[in-house]
């Protein structure tokens, strides 16, 4: 279940997961959770294995619906008061699983000399949110960059849909990439009330 929007996107994502929320939550038997599995199922298991056959527009579809229902699951939460870091951490981790699989589905169906534009696409993708995690676990506080999951996302849609895969790739690793740079930047930044010997010497 997602933090508040930090984009644009974002945002405009959210105006309409806000709206579905308010018409599920008295669906009992629809919860949260089961929305993140179902997010995950659709985004990673059955985009990925649509892109290895080739159906890259129908993929795209299913990235879509993936996409907008992993903003369901925790807008739906808060209607219902029943947020908790349980939830949180579960769609996380099959956010992260989504992306790799999807990825991973694109870098399969690419030509070797492509590998390289893949893997540095995956790189990127993994260490947005892993350099935003280790922030929080220190004590920084979260940063906007560019390269938020919402914008990674529309471009790997906009590569289905066209079939660019190259550009897609090289897109996605440069936006990943320079955000993750960012977020360090910000977090190893000293500031006042956040520097802490004793976590420095942990790390």
């Amino acid at each position: 279940m997602p933090t508040a929007p930090t984009s644009w996107l974002d945002q405009t994502v959210q105006i309409l997961t806000i709206r579905l929320a308010r018409l599920l939550a008295g669906w009992a038997w629809i919860t949260p959770n089961r929305i993140t599995w179902f997010s995950a199922a659709v985004g990673g298991v059955l985009a990925g294995g649509l892109i290895l056959q080739g159906q890259l527009r129908w993929a795209a579809l299913a990235v879509i619906i993936s996409g907008l229902l992993d903003g369901l699951d925790g807008d739906l939460a808060r209607e219902r008061g029943t947020t908790s870091t349980e939830g949180a951490i579960l769609d996380s981790v099959l956010d992260r699983y989504v992306d790799f699989l999807i990825l991973a589905a694109l870098i399969w169906i690419s030509p070797r000399a492509h590998l390289a534009a893949g893997l540095l696409a995956l790189l990127g993708t993994a260490m947005v949110p892993y350099i935003r995690a280790r922030s929080e676990a220190a004590g920084k506080s979260s940063v906007a960059s560019i390269g938020s999951r919402a914008v990674r996302m529309v471009l790997v849609i906009l590569g289905l849909l066209t079939g660019q895969i190259l550009p897609l790739l090289i897109l996605v690793g440069a936006i990943a990439n320079i955000a993750a740079l960012h977020r360090l930047t910000v977090a190893i930044t000293p500031q006042s009330l956040d520097d802490d010997p004793e976590s420095e010497a942990a790390s």
